[in-house]
């Protein structure tokens, strides 16, 4: 569509907007966050973000509106990804913080314990080569490329001590607990 709009009201041009074009929108937060409620996060966060330019975009033909929203999805979509690290890198790992919490009962803290040494016992049984892409990949998340850019290895290479890792692990504790 390349004609220009026409609505009485902000709202209505901001609902007409929401409805268009959320489905695509909601495709790229996804594709950055790979959680399906913060991608909807960042879908909402965007439309309110955009608001104040509505005004603006009466005049605006629908494919420059639609690179606009999806700037403003993209950053919005970055921002909780890196809150999201923030937020990964200062977890509570204390009991006393999880005993406080009613909506973090016992139960879920002894298991998290327990996966946290099963996890600590299966890493010491790794390489550091290994290790280090493990940690990389599935801890702080990074991509693969920019892990084979920061160790200066190919990205076969990562793929291929990922892969390594990853039968090491599964050889180590068993076909029934490997996920």
């Amino acid at each position: 569509m390349t004609e220009k709009n026409e609505f009485e009201s902000d709202a209505q041009m901001l609902e007409h907007l929401f409805l268009t074009y959320r489905g695509k929108l909601y495709v790229l937060a996804f594709s950055i966050l790979h959680d399906e409620y913060q991608a909807e996060d960042a879908v909402g966060d965007a439309f309110e973000r955009f608001i104040p330019y509505l005004g603006r975009c009466q005049a605006m033909e629908y494919q420059k509106i639609e690179m606009l929203l999806t700037r403003f999805v993209k950053n919005a979509a970055i921002d909780i990804y890196r809150k999201n690290k923030r937020e990964r890198a200062h977890t509570l790992t204390e009991a006393d913080g999880w005993l406080e919490d009613p909506y973090k009962p016992v139960e879920a803290y002894l298991k998290t314990v327990e996966y946290r040494e099963m996890i600590t016992k299966v890493m010491n049984l790794l390489p550091k080569h290994y290790k280090e892409v493990i940690i990389m990949r599935y801890f702080e998340g990074l991509p693969v490329a920019e892990i084979a850019n920061e160790l200066n290895l190919t990205i076969d290479n990562v793929y291929t001590r990922l892969r390594r890792a990853r039968e090491k692990v599964k050889a180590a504790i068993g076909d029934e607990f490997y996920e």
